[in-house]
């Protein structure tokens, strides 16, 4: 074989695996390596992204540089035809050109961008040349952006009275709002770690020193196997009756056919079954106290409340720490759920995100988001009942599918408290959720409008993750691409489709309510979450206000029917407030009706069971302020 033949022979590399991370990668900074975080993204707070299959990292970048270049080619042959359609002729040291439009009437069109370029027509050609120095994409196109600013009157190619043309990007203002938080606080008690100072009620920090003193004393006691103090059976009963309807997050079924008569004997649990109740008894004392208060007949006080729920919550982690590292079962994951709900209950944020992410990790460790799995779990899971209590392998599979959508919902909302990155990514469309596409309705224990809910509480959470990449992921960018923007838009319009229709007159069945307010609040929500920081621009300004009065008319209705779920709804509602209030502040042509719609808001917000903690929230006492100052 001669020279020529080895030389031409393809030489075989082996495909290399990128072993930092994308984003190290990509700003050229050494990366740790670390995993699942490197020490560079933790320290960012943003979201650390290996890519595990060889060469992929190159076909990657190769793939998003085409699709950039192949976008940013549209948007130039756009303006070439704008500029095509208006010079018809120039000379380069001219200041203006002048054009003729449809109606033989002229116009100045100024050129001043253009000085460095050379626009002729060739000859018998139609069209026109361009010569330019300017290599760089960025250069040209601020160059045409600049080109179409000096002549905005100028443009009638595509005369369009009802449409404003659209801006190729939407930029931040940050002196409007310097931060638009993204957490979905589900408390109103005092101390809640939301970045602002409250004013703590006297009565309730007497009720927290009691309960911390209490804490203490637990702490340091030489019986580490103490129990905390029995509840009365009827008192438990009440508290496993309410907790199916009063989860947040509109979950879990079946629960009451699987837990409601086998967790009422503590003494015959196993650890797995005592962590459940453990965890459902410490989150939900404090959240019945405020909510449904009937069901302690007077016989509990705030501080007394507090009490227990520490307690329990304290027994609740003895539990937790001596069987996590046992084999991973649907009860214990769902117990650390509940530990969650007790942090958000109690406004102990810095936790929040600790424990979402154990329950996540011991859920992909028993592959909780694979359909074809859940037989095993299930079957598992129900050898762990007593003997008396064993359910079918069907009912467990609706648990476990129900548990999953329940740790979907519950990871968008605590990543939002710190701005954290999601850990259960469920838009493969192949995992347990595709199930319930078209609910089961006649599965055992299944309620029709609570499965319903849930359909729509996943895509909603879908569409609130895609806002916070889209436009909260990277800060340190001012501008964002309006076609990101109206692909969001588009997304939010299709979705309304299949929202129920608001019917305020039917009040047959609370899961029905709830899709009713809760979904529809969550939409409108949602189009001040995309513009509230690009205010005072026109459109973000028309989208926010449409979005805050349809807020005020949602809300003013749900105060005949409030149940517990107004509370993870008191974000939309601060975003409303905000809205009115820039146009109150910026004395705008509605600000009255800005006024009004902030007495509606504030009042049904007062007419709620933590209506008097709400006064002790900084945005309620701005609009309280506002409203006395403007009588």
């Amino acid at each position: 074989m001669d020279s020529e033949q080895l030389n031409s022979r393809p030489v075989k590399r082996r495909a290399r695996m990128a072993l930092s991370c994308q984003r190290c990668r990509k700003h050229r900074s050494k990366c740790s390596r670390s995993r699942p975080t490197c020490e560079q993204c933790a320290t960012a707070g943003v979201e650390c992204n290996y890519l595990e299959i060889p060469g992929d990292l190159e076909s990657t970048a190769l793939r998003d540089r085409f699709a950039g270049l192949e976008d940013q080619i549209h948007s130039l042959m756009d303006e070439f035809g704008n500029i095509e359609a208006l010079v018809k002729s120039t000379v380069p040291s001219s200041a203006a050109a002048v054009t003729t439009d449809s109606n033989n009437s002229t116009s100045r069109v100024q050129t001043n961008a253009l000085q460095n370029w050379e626009i002729h027509q060739p000859i018998g050609k139609p069209g026109l040349s361009i010569d330019t120095h300017m290599y760089h994409m960025t250069d040209i196109y601020s160059t045409l952006i600049q080109f179409a600013r000096e002549n905005t009157n100028a443009i009638t190619l595509y005369p369009q009275p009802d449409q404003q043309k659209k801006p190729v990007w939407l930029v931040r203002n940050h002196s409007i709002f310097t931060n638009v938080r993204l957490s979905h606080f589900t408390s109103l008690r005092p101390n809640v770690n939301d970045g602002e100072d409250t004013e703590d009620d006297a009565l309730h920090l007497k009720a927290m020193a009691e309960a911390q003193r209490i804490s203490d004393d637990m702490e340091d006691d030489d019986d580490e196997d103490r129990l905390p103090e029995p509840l009365s059976p009827l008192l438990v009963q009440r508290l496993l009756s309410l907790y199916k309807n009063c989860l947040l997050y509109g979950a879990v079924q079946p629960f009451d056919i699987l837990f409601k008569d086998v967790l009422m004997d503590p003494t015959i649990l196993s650890p797995s079954f005592q962590l459940l109740l453990a965890s459902i008894i410490c989150h939900m004392l404090p959240h019945a106290f405020y909510w449904h208060p009937e069901i302690f007949e007077n016989t509990m006080n705030e501080a007394r409340c507090t009490e227990l729920s520490i307690q329990y919550y304290k027994w609740a982690k003895k539990l937790l720490s001596s069987i996590y590292f046992d084999a991973p079962s649907l009860t214990t994951c769902h117990a650390i759920c509940n530990l969650v709900l007790y942090h958000i209950e109690n406004g102990n944020t810095s936790v929040i995100y600790i424990y979402s992410g154990m329950a996540v990790r011991m859920a992909l460790s028993l592959k909780l988001y694979r359909e074809d799995a859940l037989d095993g779990i299930s079957q598992n899971q129900v050898d762990l009942f007593p003997l008396l209590y064993k359910p079918s392998v069907m009912i467990v599979k609706q648990y476990a599918r129900s548990l999953l959508w329940f740790m979907y919902f519950l990871d968008t909302a605590a990543s939002h408290y710190h701005n954290k990155p999601y850990e259960i990514h469920l838009d493969d469309h192949v995992s347990t959720t595709t199930y319930f596409k078209n609910p089961p309705i006649s599965s055992a224990g299944v309620d029709e409008h609570q499965a319903f809910f849930q359909f729509i509480e996943f895509h909603t959470c879908q569409i609130t993750r895609d806002i916070r990449r889209t436009i909260f992921t990277h800060p340190e960018e001012d501008q964002t691409s309006y076609e990101a923007i109206e692909r969001i838009e588009k997304r939010l319009l299709e979705f309304q489709k299949q929202l129920p229709s608001i019917d305020l007159n039917n009040h047959t069945n609370i899961w029905h309510r709830r899709c009713i307010f809760k979904q529809w609040i969550r939409h409108h929500g949602h189009w001040i979450l995309i513009h509230q920081s690009y205010l005072p621009t026109p459109m973000s300004v028309a989208r926010c206000t449409t979005a805050a009065f349809a807020l005020v008319e949602l809300f003013d209705h749900w105060i005949v029917d409030i149940d517990c779920y107004f509370r993870p709804c008191v974000h939309e509602l601060k975003q409303a407030c905000e809205i009115l209030l820039y146009h109150v502040d910026q004395n705008t042509p509605i600000k009255y009706k800005a006024l009004e719609g902030l007495v509606r808001l504030i009042t049904v917000l007062l007419k709620t069971p933590v209506g008097e903690i709400a006064r002790t929230r900084p945005f309620v006492q701005r609009v309280l302020k506002a409203i006395q100052e403007n009588k």
